[in-house]
């Protein structure tokens, strides 16, 4: 009795498999792996239903061991089949997240040369056109008798041409920010070199650079990338860890670039930071994204009390 409720429930348990997998067809847009497998359900039913009906009718058209034997056969051909297109989806699956992450890429890529080339126009409507300028008022204002003038007016000229000065060093300075020359004409290291001595100028900070780069250059879409980079992570340091030593090793072999930053300040618990929506301000995010547009890899350690370091890594094209 207990085996005859037993085939019953299975019998009940395959048929309602065997009716969803068959009205799940059309979903699937009559895929040929599914149709098999629908098949090989119903199949399964009918073995069930035949070994139930085998415990009430002794007599038998077909020899019940050889319909149970080609019963299984047939299912097992349907899902063996199945599995043959299975497989070709899961591989049309692998291309398509192939296609989506390069698309990915391809869009912030795009991104951050679109940022780029309005850097560089801003920097150069700045320098070549306010620049002129500026130094034109300069010329102006300095061609001025000074002797005909009273020691007053004579203070006041003094002082337009020392503030016109400063704003030429300003404007200067915020053109090479927005389009470092220094990086297309001598490359990274002497770049951030530069950009630390303007950067740690009257602080007590020092900053240790290595490199087996020397004068060789890297390509441009790398140089510029890891620039703005190393600068957000400098100019982190200096905003958020209050350290006393940053360094940055910079190493490359024949098929990627490594570059290992580090600091001794105040740190931070990255789980709390990334889980804070009030402390986004880092610029991690954008870190991230500039080394994911290079198809590097970005791993960042730090704790409170233990400074922060970074490793990035950017295979070489």
């Amino acid at each position: 009795m207990l085996l005859k409720i037993a085939l019953w429930c299975s019998m009940l348990i395959q048929l309602i498999t065997a009716i969803v997998a068959v009205s799940m067809v059309h979903r699937t847009k009559f895929k040929i792996s599914w149709i098999l497998i629908s098949l090989g359900f119903i199949l399964i039913a009918v073995e069930r239903l035949f070994e139930f009906s085998s415990l009430f009718w002794v007599t038998q058209i077909f020899p019940k061991e050889e319909v149970r034997s080609w019963l299984g056969v047939a299912v097992s051909v349907m899902m063996f089949t199945s599995l043959y297109y299975i497989r070709q989806i899961f591989n049309l699956q692998d291309e398509v997240d192939r296609m989506r992450k390069e698309n990915e890429k391809q869009l912030l890529t795009g991104i951050i040369q679109g940022e780029e080339r309005a850097r560089q126009a801003i920097a150069s409507d700045l320098h070549d056109g306010i620049g002129p300028l500026l130094s034109s008022i300069k010329m102006i204002i300095s061609s001025i008798d000074m002797e005909k003038m009273d020691p007053d007016n004579k203070k006041v000229i003094e002082k337009s041409c020392f503030v016109i000065d400063e704003t030429i060093v300003t404007l200067k300075e915020i053109s090479n920010d927005l389009s470092p020359h220094l990086l297309k004409n001598y490359g990274l290291i002497k770049a951030l070199e530069t950009f630390a001595k303007q950067l740690f100028e009257n602080t007590p900070v020092q900053f240790r650079l290595t490199s087996d780069i020397g004068d060789d250059r890297l390509f441009y879409e790398l140089e510029i990338n890891m620039y703005r980079v190393i600068t957000e992570l400098l100019n982190n340091s200096m905003k958020h860890g209050n350290p006393g030593v940053i360094s940055l090793n910079i190493t490359r072999d024949t098929n990627a670039c490594c570059f290992e930053y580090s600091d001794d300040g105040k740190g931070f618990d990255p789980v709390q930071y990334h889980n804070t929506p009030g402390i986004k301000g880092m610029g991690l995010k954008n870190i991230s994204s500039r080394v994911k547009s290079l198809d590097g890899h970005f791993h960042m350690e730090s704790a409170p009390g233990n400074g922060i370091r970074i490793l990035i890594n950017i295979p070489l094209k």
